[in-house]
């Protein structure tokens, strides 16, 4: 193609053409440019084709990943649900006596000292640049403030763990009852509540039964009224919080859902 085009251009030349010579050159050129820009379009259309179909795997990675932080999440509200539950129980034996059962002190008992930390899959999207291959707007800025809104939530976890380092363990372990509340724990089904899957727990084998008048004694404790009192109070703030997650991890799915092909 390239020979035939210099044999037209030697032909014009030795013809004493400039005029002829001058307008073949410019629409040479222009033929050119033409070419390179038909070029360029292509290649930029095969790099936006693959951007999009990597933002799809992106999108459909991501939903994957905010369906099993909503279900962990939902766990962890139940759980705290539980704990408020019986932490009211428990306050209102302290308030009436005639509302005590023995029994019942050491089952509700081991539901205030769950642990519902929320662990989610987080990613990172400024890794390679991941945020740029999303298109939607919206969903970017929900991907952006979904590592906040979890921080806040992290805050609420860490003052429950501290309650539970600094004021349930030692109470239990100063009214020796952490033989049997490990026990309680398996029995009332709280260990079980405590793991990712909804397998129940076999009971350990502490070859021990549940002293009951152990656990009312600690229920005159005025330090047991305090943790009670926490317990309700963190962990009611701990699910405004999850709440609060729980409605952007929806917004988030049905967003990615809007935007999956």
């Amino acid at each position: 193609m390239i020979k035939f085009f210099r044999r037209i251009r030697q032909n014009l030349l030795s013809e004493g053409n400039t005029g002829k010579y001058f307008k073949y050159a410019i629409g040479e050129i222009i033929l050119v440019v033409i070419g390179i820009l038909i070029a360029l379009s292509i290649n930029n259309w095969n790099e936006e084709r693959k951007a999009r179909n990597n933002e799809q795997v992106l999108l459909f990675q991501l939903k994957q990943e905010f369906e099993s932080n909503l279900s962990q999440l939902n766990q962890k509200i139940e759980m705290r649900e539980i704990m408020i539950t019986s932490a009211h129980k428990l306050l209102n034996m302290i308030d009436d006596n005639t509302l005590l059962v023995n029994d019942s002190i050491g089952h509700y008992l081991s539901f205030t000292r769950m642990n519902p930390t929320f662990d989610p899959i987080r990613n990172n999207l400024t890794v390679g640049d991941k945020l740029s291959l999303i298109q939607n707007t919206k969903l970017k800025t929900l991907l952006t403030n979904w590592e906040s809104n979890a921080l806040q939530l992290d805050e609420s976890e860490v003052q429950w763990l501290k309650c539970l380092d600094n004021y349930y363990r030692p109470l239990i372990y100063e009214h020796n009852l952490a033989r049997d509340m490990f026990e309680m724990n398996y029995k009332s089904g709280s260990m079980s509540l405590m793991t990712l899957t909804n397998d129940d727990i076999e009971t350990t084998t502490f070859k021990k039964s549940i002293d009951s008048e152990k656990f009312v004694k600690l229920l005159d404790d005025p330090k047991l009224e305090s943790h009670l009192a926490w317990t309700v109070g963190i962990n009611t703030f701990g699910n405004k919080e999850s709440i609060t997650l729980k409605n952007h991890i929806e917004e988030v799915l049905i967003t990615i859902s809007e935007q999956i092909k």
